[in-house]
């Protein structure tokens, strides 16, 4: 895809008359209090900020409301655990890799700049060690030539040291994570503010496109269904443009969408949608970010690193 078809996709959701200096302070505000992330794990949430300050300069006249989150939401509706049941099964037919194998995926992710506002797409292709003792490779190429204050990370190859010592959930690969949907969710609230359900929602989207065993993302895919407060959308679109079914939670004026195939149930990507007007988030129904998990698959080999290539941790 390149850029030009990448805005015309989506000019309708970008304001026409930007604040550019304002909105530029508030991203770094807050951005200045979030962890940073390692470039292979670029988070949904703290780099979503990009977006939001893009849609801030849009001076949409709208009241910012403070977000309610109830404390125990409603279970989630029975078709919910059903389509999750559907691709946890699909999931868990997936081939076993070696210890000594490496899974190759292929990600690409529509964000905004911080400054401009510009959409623009990344494309990650990472190389994971299966048991976490070999050096693996991630691999970045993004649609535009950004500026320096555009918060656009620079093309290029990351090389991954072996994990060493490395909680499995923080571990690229999630081969020692709990394959047992309650334990998983057990283990996906340990961390975090607010009410059980959305750290559990929050912890959920951030492994969903890890590489895991078929038994663990069969369990992570079981556990998601029975976190409250998840609902069904009956068509999304993933940042290839590819429709399907998602399964969808709301916070702080955004619903979030994990997206599947209405046919073969396999996972997608992911989509955040704006569900209330403000002029911190932009008009509602507008895209703040979206991804696509094009290709996953396994191999016995990464490729060689280009000249200059970071080296990061686990």
């Amino acid at each position: 895809m390149d850029e030009l078809t990448l805005v015309e996709r989506l000019r309708s959701e970008v304001p026409g008359d930007l604040d550019v200096a304002a909105a530029e302070r508030r991203w770094r505000d807050r951005a200045l209090a979030a962890p940073a992330r390692a470039r292979r794990r670029r988070a949904r949430r703290p780099l979503l900020l990009s977006g939001v300050a893009a849609a801030a300069c849009a001076g949409v006249a709208a009241t910012v409301v403070a977000t309610y989150q109830p404390a125990d939401p409603p279970p989630p509706p029975a078709a919910v655990a059903a389509l999750l049941d559907q691709a946890a099964d699909r999931a868990g037919a997936d081939p076993v890799p070696r210890p000594d194998q490496f899974v190759y995926q292929d990600l690409i992710e529509l964000r905004r700049t911080a400054g401009k506002g510009r959409w623009y797409q990344d494309r990650n292709q990472s190389w994971v060690s299966v048991d976490g003792s070999r050096t693996g490779l991630v691999r970045l190429k993004n649609s535009i030539e950004a500026g320096p204050d555009e918060g656009v990370p620079p093309d290029g190859d990351s090389v991954l040291k072996p994990c060493g010592q490395v909680p499995p959930i923080e571990r690229p690969y999630l081969g020692d994570v709990p394959a047992d949907p309650d334990a998983l969710l057990r283990l996906l609230v340990t961390e975090g503010d607010g009410p059980r359900a959305a750290r559990q929602w929050e912890a959920a989207t951030d492994l969903i496109d890890r590489p895991a065993p078929p038994a663990v993302r069969a369990a992570l895919f079981r556990a998601i269904g029975r976190i409250p407060g998840v609902r069904l959308a009956s068509d999304s679109v993933d940042a290839a443009g590819r429709h399907g079914v998602a399964v969808t939670r709301t916070r702080d004026g955004v619903r979030e969408e994990l997206i599947f195939d209405t046919a073969t149930h396999r996972f997608l990507g992911t989509r955040d949608i704006v569900t209330r007007s403000s002029d911190q988030l932009g008009r509602r129904g507008s895209t703040l970010f979206s991804s696509a998990l094009l290709r996953t698959t396994i191999v016995d080999g990464v490729p060689k690193p280009a000249p200059g290539a970071e080296v990061s941790n686990c």
